[in-house]
């Protein structure tokens, strides 16, 4: 393999194990590949049968890891970085993601996997998100490029509570806070469903956008002791309390109804038993009842919604 392959291998591959790598498309990373090698990488990667192909469509594959050493010196992993960053901090989203990487890596692991994940992304967001495994590399994470970068705005970010306050008492909002207060980015809590709805993850874009959540990370504590933000959080705390109240009584009247539907027909059928003709028609009406309690089950889970979403509606 000619040596000046060693370069955009070692790139190529680090996409390709990563796991923000996995399935990714030639053409959502030809934008990025291009910028760091030059159009022409493509055919020399494919001569070299270090690839079968670079079609749009087919997935990222490095069908031949040769002999030669692909793992480069330090000097060249820091030119590579440079120039990546270069190309990175162009979107907002992505040099917001790097800050937040330096200050706090779970936290920007958890951003990356809530975006990777969201089904509603498009083919724009796919090429986008064709950073993240270079931004998740060890070797990108412990590098001076990364950091000498980083350093100069993490060292003047200051708590900006009025630009930040309109978002405190947003629900998606206190979600975050208490991911970021209790550390739970791997709890089921932090994976849960809310977590990936529109409103969460276009905030989450926002905040990532703007610095707020890097000026949050920094100022972390005293974030936590505002006032308005302590208020959010009772609040949210009194609400989760009134919802389990609310979804424990719907369950219970849920199984009530069940129960009662379930005797009726029983009795009901024992009730059309030949020793029992007598009390056929009680048996009728049994059985009237008992199929309009099936109605009322499908109501039940219509009433359980419609009061939680008027619990989350509540200022």
């Amino acid at each position: 393999m000619d040596n000046e392959l060693a370069r955009p291998l070692y790139f190529l591959y680090a996409i390709q194990r990563s796991p923000y790598g996995f399935n990714l498309k030639w053409k959502n990373i030809k934008p990025l590949v291009s910028y760091m090698f030059g159009d022409d990488i493509y055919k020399k990667l494919l001569d070299d049968r270090i690839i079968s192909t670079y079609s749009d469509e087919n997935i990222l594959e490095i069908i031949n890891v040769p002999d030669v050493r692909y793992n480069i010196s330090d000097s060249d992993k820091e030119a590579l970085f440079n120039k990546f960053i270069g190309y990175a901090v162009k979107n907002r989203l992505i040099e917001g993601i790097l800050k937040v990487m330096y200050l706090d890596r779970k936290i920007a692991q958890f951003i990356m996997d809530i975006l990777s994940q969201d089904a509603e992304k498009t083919e724009d967001d796919f090429t986008l998100y064709a950073d993240f495994p270079i931004i998740n590399s060890p070797d990108f994470y412990y590098s001076n490029a990364f950091a000498d970068y980083c350093k100069p705005y993490i060292e003047n970010f200051k708590l900006d509570m009025d630009r930040i306050r309109p978002y405190i008492g947003k629900e998606w909002f206190t979600h975050l806070i208490i991911i970021l207060r209790d550390g739970s980015f791997n709890s089921s809590f932090s994976k849960a469903m809310e977590n990936n709805e529109e409103s969460f993850i276009s905030g989450l874009k926002e905040i990532v956008e703007n610095d707020y959540l890097s000026q949050i990370i920094v100022n972390l504590d005293s974030f936590l002791n505002n006032r308005d933000v302590n208020n959010s959080l009772l609040n949210y705390a009194s609400k989760s309390v009134r919802e389990k109240k609310v979804r424990r009584f719907y369950d219970w009247l849920s199984i009530a109804n069940d129960i009662m539907v379930g005797l009726e027909f029983v009795i009901g059928s024992i009730f059309f038993l030949p020793s029992e003709s007598k009390y056929a028609t009680l048996g009728v009406y049994l059985f009237i009842v008992g199929s309009t309690q099936l109605l009322i089950r499908p109501m039940i889970n219509i009433a359980r919604r419609v009061h939680i979403l008027i619990l989350h509606r509540e200022k």
